[in-house]
C-alpha cells in the first residue's frame, strides 16, 4: 500500500505560480490568475508566460525559475507538448506541487499514457506533488486559494464551508457549486483528480477529512488501483470524527474468465467495493441526487443518531404511510413512542388525529404552530426516538411562524431532525438550513439522508483500527513453494493449518487402502477422487456419499477412478480421499479471493451446490475483527437457517465468525492465495467443519500501477 500524502503544499499553498498564465480570462490560463486574485488567496500569484510582459497590471515572468521565490504550487496550463518541461522548469524553481490542467496523457491512447508514465517518474524523482494531468483544478476556499478553472465558480453567491468534495469526474466541479449555490450550502474543499499521476483520491479525502474546519467529505468515484489506502483514508476520516460520502459508478459485472472458484465466481469487483465501503464506515448514495441531499445532512445537521428508531411528524397520514414504509424498506425502524409522549401530543392534537408514530398533525400547521412546534419537540425529545423526521405537503401558509417553531424544537434536540417540505413556500427550505435544520424535497429524500446518519453513527461506534492479524507459519510453509491449482486434500491441509476444523480423512491410491481407511474413520464414508485439475468433482460423478461398508467403498473408489479417466482424462488424479461423514447443519460457502485493486476478500454465503445459484453472500476485507465477520454472517438472506428458524436446531455462529476469521488471517499470511474455497463449511449446533476445499495459488501480485481501476 502507498503511504497517503500530506498535501499541504497542494491544497494549503503560501504562493502560487500560473505556467502560461494569459491576458484572457475566459482561457483556463488566465481563468486561473484571475480567481486566485479574485477569491483572495492571502499569498503572492506569479504569472508566467514569456509573450506576456504583465497581465492586470501585474509583472508577468518569462520562467518559474525568474520568480523572486520557490513557490509551493504551480497551476500548468500549458499544451502536452510543452508540459513536461514546465514541470522540469517547476522542480528546478523549487515547487513542491503542482496542479496539471493540461490533457494529452493517458486519456488519449498508448502515446499519452507513456507520457504519463514519464510524468510520473520525474514527479517521484524530486517528491513533486502532482494534481492531474487533465484535472480541472484544486480550490481552497476556505483560505481562499481558488485554482480550480470551472467557470462554475464564477457566478456569485458560494461561500466558504463546511464541506470537502473530491471527484474523478470534472463535470461535478460544475454541478456542485451550482447546487450548493441552490442550497445555500458552504464549500471548503473542490478538488478535480483527473488522471491521478501522482496524488489519488485517497490522498485528498484524508486531507480534508484532517481539517478541522470540514464536517463532511464526499466525492464521487469511478475506481481506485490502491483500495488499501482508502480503507487508510477512510480510517483517518473516522479517528478525526467525519464522515465520508461516496456515489460509485461502475456497477455493472465484470466480463472476465470464469474463476476456478465460486469465491471467484461471486467476489465480482461491483460486489468487493460495496463491502468495502460499508466495512470502512463510507457512506455509499445511489444518485446524484442523494448524494447532495446526505452532504446537506451531514453538513447542516447537528444532532448525532445513536440508533435506528425513526419518529415521523406530518401534515398528512399518506405522507406518513409512505414515510413508515420507506423506513422499514432502508432496514430501519418506526419508533414506539413512549406513553408520556403519547398522552401529550394527545393534548394538542385535533380529536381525529392520531398520536401514534408516524404522528399526523392534519391541518394544524395552517393555524396553529405552536401546537406543530409542541408535537416535534416532543416526539424528538423522547428516549425511544434517534432521529425524527418533518414531512410538510403543500404548507404555504403560516410558514414564518412553523419556521421559529422547527428551529426552537431542534435547539433543545442532540438529535438528527430533518425536514421534507414538497411544494409549499419555497423561501422556506434555505430558511431552515440556515437555522442548522436540513431540508430536503420528500420524505423519501429525507428517510435516506437519516439512513446516512444513523449508518454513520455505527460506523463512528466501532474502532477505526482493525485487529492485528495472527501469524500463521504452518500455513505459509504448505502455500511457499506450491503454485497453481492444488488438490482437494493439499487444499484441507492449508485449511487445517488456519485453525478452521476439516473432516477426518485419508488420501489413498488403491481401493483396499480405501477400504482400511474407511474401517479406521468408522461407517458410513464419503469417498473424492483427488486431483489439482478438477476443480468441481460432482460435475464428473467424482463424489459418492454414504457408502455404508466395504463392499461399498471398493466400488465406489474403482468407479470414481474410471469416471476421472472418462470425462477428464488429461486430469492428474492422486488417489480418492476418504472421509468422515460430517454430522448434519446448514451448508455454506466460506473462502478468500484476491482482488487486484483491494488485496484479500473474504467471503461467506450459503453454500453446497446453489452457492452460484441464488448468490447469498457477504464480503469483507481482511483483517477482519469479531464484527466484521459477525455482520457479514448475520447479514445473509439464509441467516435465519443459521438462528433457527421454524424449530431447526441452532447453528454455532460463533464458530462460523472464528472460521472466518481464520482466514482472514491465512488470506494475510499467505499472499500467493488467489483463490480458496471451503463449500461446504457444515455449521451445526457443535460448530462449524470444512467438509471440502479447493485452493488455487499464485505469485502475489506487484502494487498496482496504470489506469485507476473501476468496476465496468
Amino acid at each position: 500500500m502507498s503511504a497517503l500524502r500530506d498535501l499541504t503544499p497542494l491544497l494549503k499553498p503560501r504562493s502560487v505560480a500560473v505556467v502560461g498564465a494569459t491576458r484572457d480570462p475566459n482561457r483556463i490560463g488566465g481563468r486561473a490568475f484571475h480567481y486566485l486574485r479574485r477569491f483572495g488567496f492571502p499569498g503572492p500569484v506569479y504569472a508566467v508566460n514569456p509573450r506576456h510582459g504583465e497581465i492586470d497590471g501585474e509583472r508577468c515572468h518569462a520562467r518559474v525559475q525568474d520568480l523572486p521565490e520557490p513557490p509551493d504550487m504551480a497551476v500548468i496550463a500549458v499544451p502536452a507538448a510543452a508540459a513536461l518541461d514546465a514541470v522540469r522548469d517547476c522542480q528546478r524553481a523549487g515547487a513542491r506541487a503542482l496542479t496539471m490542467y493540461t490533457s494529452g496523457f493517458r486519456e488519449t491512447g498508448a502515446a499519452g499514457a507513456a507520457l504519463e508514465a514519464e510524468l510520473a517518474a520525474l514527479a517521484g524523482s524530486r517528491g513533486t506533488l502532482v494534481c492531474g494531468p487533465n484535472c480541472q483544478g484544486v480550490a481552497n476556499l476556505l483560505d481562499g486559494m481558488n485554482a480550480n478553472f470551472s467557470s462554475a465558480l464564477a457566478e456569485p453567491g458560494l461561500r466558504a464551508g463546511p464541506v470537502g468534495f473530491v471527484s474523478q469526474s470534472g463535470l461535478f466541479t460544475g454541478i456542485l457549486p451550482a447546487e450548493f449555490r441552490r442550497r445555500g450550502l458552504g464549500l471548503g474543499y473542490l478538488v478535480s483528480t483527473g488522471n491521478e499521476a501522482v496524488v489519488d483520491f485517497a490522498d485528498v479525502l484524508a486531507f480534508m477529512a484532517r481539517d478541522e474546519r470540514v464536517r463532511v467529505v464526499a466525492g464521487y468515484l469511478e475506481g481506485v488501483r490502491d483500495g488499501r489506502k482508502l480503507a487508510a483514508a477512510a480510517r483517518a476520516a473516522r479517528e478525526h470524527g467525519k464522515p465520508v460520502v461516496l456515489l460509485k459508478v461502475g456497477r455493472t459485472a465484470e466480463s472476465a474468465a470464469a474463476a476456478a472458484s465460486h469465491t471467484g465466481a461471486l467476489a465480482g469487483a461491483w460486489e468487493v467495493y460495496r463491502a468495502a465501503l460499508r466495512q470502512w464506515g463510507i457512506i455509499e448514495v445511489d444518485t446524484i441526487a442523494e448524494l447532495f441531499d446526505v452532504i446537506e445532512a451531514f453538513a447542516v445537521c447537528e444532532g448525532t443518531a445513536r440508533g435506528d428508531r425513526i419518529g415521523v411528524l406530518t401534515n398528512s397520514g399518506g405522507l406518513g404511510v409512505f414515510g413508515a414504509d420507506r423506513i422499514r424498506a432502508r432496514s430501519m425502524r418506526l419508533a414506539e413512542l413512549g406513553a408520556e409522549t403519547t398522552a401529550a401530543l394527545r393534548e394538542r392534537l385535533f380529536e381525529f388525529a392520531s398520536a401514534a408514530n408516524p404522528v399526523d398533525f392534519t391541518l394544524q400547521g395552517l393555524t396553529d404552530a405552536a401546537a406543530v412546534g409542541s408535537h416535534l419537540a416532543h416526539i424528538a425529545r423522547d428516549g425511544n426516538v434517534d432521529a425524527t423526521l418533518a414531512f410538510f405537503g403543500v404548507q404555504k401558509r403560516n410558514v414564518d411562524a412553523l419556521i421559529d417553531e422547527i428551529d426552537a424544537a431542534n435547539r433543545i434536540n442532540d438529535k438528527p431532525l430533518i425536514v421534507a417540505w414538497m411544494h409549499g413556500d419555497p423561501a422556506a427550505p434555505p430558511r431552515l438550513r440556515e437555522r442548522g435544520v436540513p431540508c430536503v424535497d420528500d420524505p423519501a429524500a429525507a428517510v435516506d439522508a437519516a439512513r446516512a446518519l444513523v449508518s454513520w453513527g455505527a460506523a463512528a461506534a466501532r474502532p477505526a483500527r482493525p485487529r492485528p492479524p495472527l501469524p500463521l507459519p504452518r500455513a505459509a510453509a504448505l502455500t511457499a513453494r506450491a503454485r497453481g491449482a492444488l488438490s482437494e486434500w493439499r487444499s484441507r491441509a492449508i485449511v487445517a493449518a488456519a485453525g478452521i476444523p476439516v473432516a477426518r480423512g485419508a488420501l489413498v491410491g488403491d481401493a483396499a487402502a480405501a477400504v482400511a481407511a474407511a474401517d479406521s474413520l468408522g461407517y458410513p464414508v464419503v469417498l473424492k477422487i483427488d486431483s489439482p485439475d478438477i476443480a468441481h468433482k460432482t460435475e464428473i460423478g467424482g463424489v459418492a456419499a454414504g457408502l455404508a461398508d466395504a463392499a461399498a467403498v471398493r466400488a465406489a473408489f474403482d468407479a470414481l477412478v474410471r469416471a476421472a479417466r472418462e470425462r477428464a482424462p488429461a486430469a492428474r488424479v492422486d488417489g480418492c480421499g476418504v472421509y468422515e461423514m460430517a454430522p448434519e447443519g446448514v451448508e455454506l460457502i466460506a473462502g478468500i479471493k484476491r482482488d487486484p485493486a483491494f488485496g484479500p476478500v473474504a467471503l461467506v454465503g450459503m453454500g453446497g451446490v446453489f452457492a452460484e445459484t441464488f448468490g447469498d453472500v457477504a464480503l469483507g476485507l481482511p483483517p477482519l475483527s469479531a464484527d466484521d465477520a459477525r455482520a457479514m454472517v448475520e447479514s445473509l438472506r439464509g441467516y435465519p437457517l443459521l438462528a433457527g428458524a421454524r424449530g431447526r436446531p441452532k447453528a454455532d455462529v460463533a464458530a462460523v465468525v472464528e472460521a472466518l476469521l481464520a482466514l482472514s488471517d491465512l488470506a494475510l499470511a499467505c499472499p500467493e492465495i488467489a483463490e480458496l474455497d471451503i463449500n461446504p463449511l457444515r455449521a451445526g449446533p457443535g460448530g462449524a467443519m470444512a467438509l471440502d476445499a479447493l485452493v488455487r495459488l499464485e505469485d502475489p501480485a506487484p502494487p498496482a500501477a496504470g489506469a485507476r481501476r473501476s468496476a465496468p
